[in-house]
């Protein structure tokens, strides 16, 4: 098997609710994780996650000068991210991600989002028990 199909819905944050929904691709015929993997990403947020990210309370605005502004729960982005993993031995891999997300336009309009998308980049290393 060289391609595998992946759908699903994921999310969650330490204190709220952050679903996802997505659609991609994984690339490689290993069945330890192994490979690489493509994802077209939306992604929904509820209110206290988006103003928690994007809002400004009446306390905030005073203090920073920035207006006021209240989020409500809804769709946040569209993205597309590439993963790749790699076993170094049989309990450790490494791991380098890529994602680009693109805001709706309710986050454009925060005065917090200093741009239309967010761009990251990460490695790391996953331990398998």
């Amino acid at each position: 098997m060289c391609c595998e199909k992946v759908y699903g819905f994921t999310g969650s944050s330490a204190h709220t609710w952050l679903p996802e929904a997505l659609v991609g691709r994984r690339f490689g015929d290993k069945f330890d994780g192994s490979g690489s993997e493509i994802n077209l990403v939306a992604v929904f947020h509820d209110s206290e996650f988006a103003n928690k990210d994007f809002g400004i309370t009446a306390q905030q605005a005073a203090a920073s000068g920035l207006s006021e502004t209240r989020m409500s729960s809804g769709f946040r982005s569209i993205g597309i991210d590439y993963s790749y993993r790699h076993s170094i031995n049989k309990n450790w891999q490494i791991f380098g991600e890529v994602l680009y997300e693109h805001f709706s336009s309710d986050v454009r309009k925060s005065p917090i989002a200093r741009s239309n998308y967010e761009a990251e980049v990460g490695i790391g290393f996953i331990y398998i028990f």
